[in-house]
């Protein structure tokens, strides 16, 4: 009911291809978006002063890749 409130067809057949429900997508989602946060801040501060978080951005794209590609299959 909630899926189809906020975003109908499009919403579901986004789900359906993610093959997760609603409150696993919305968790990953989440998980990412403050993993995004958490380097966009540290990559902030590290403009203003370079000698902190000298890595602790690049370390974690990776991460945050391989959490948005996690439901890409390779061929």
């Amino acid at each position: 009911i909630v899926v189809r409130r906020i975003g109908g067809d499009i919403q579901v057949k986004h789900l359906k291809e993610s093959d997760e429900t609603y409150l696993e997508h919305m968790s990953h989602a989440m998980g990412i978006s403050y993993l995004l946060i958490v380097a966009g801040t540290k990559c902030l501060i590290h403009s203003i002063l370079p000698p902190l978080f000298e890595k602790g951005v690049s370390s974690k794209l990776d991460d945050i890749v391989a959490l948005v590609r996690r439901n890409e299959t390779t061929t």
